[in-house]
């Protein structure tokens, strides 16, 4: 069953050259199992810059995807230890790009819960990033 979830993401990008881009954002959306898999759904804020972007995430045992449709679209599988190659989709221009998954914590119950996710992010096969990604998901009750 589909349930009401504030969903907080934060993320750290951590460039080359040492610069440093960090953001929060919290947005309802839903959350629901289905089949042994977690599902998160929400819309993008401003706070991301990706207005009118509808993002779900898909979380198996050990694997994490990522799928992003709207003004911007892609699919990123997100595994332990392995490099997984996406095209990222945008108004003004298409990148290819590759996620490798360093670190994956994954501990939901039906009633929410976090994950955490340090990656290495490539474009045309050169490092651009150190990524740590964390998802706090909690369901919305009634006061």
């Amino acid at each position: 069953m589909r349930k009401s979830a504030r969903i907080q993401v934060k993320g750290i990008q951590v460039y080359p050259d040492g610069r440093e881009d960090k953001q929060d954002s919290q947005v309802m959306g839903s959350f629901y199992k289905r089949q042994g898999d977690y599902y998160i759904v929400y819309q993008e804020s401003e706070v991301t810059g990706m207005v009118g972007v509808s993002t779900a995430l898909r979380v198996e045992k050990n694997k994490l995807t990522l799928n992003r449709m709207g003004a911007a679209e892609q699919r990123q599988i997100f595994e332990k230890d392995v490099l997984h190659h996406s095209t990222y989709v945008t108004p003004f221009a298409s990148f290819y790009l590759g996620a490798l998954a360093e670190e994956m914590e994954i501990s939901l119950t039906e009633l929410g819960g976090h994950i955490t996710l340090k990656y290495k992010l490539f474009a045309d096969d050169k490092k651009i990033s150190q990524n740590t990604l964390m998802i706090l998901i909690k369901e919305d009750t009634p006061q």
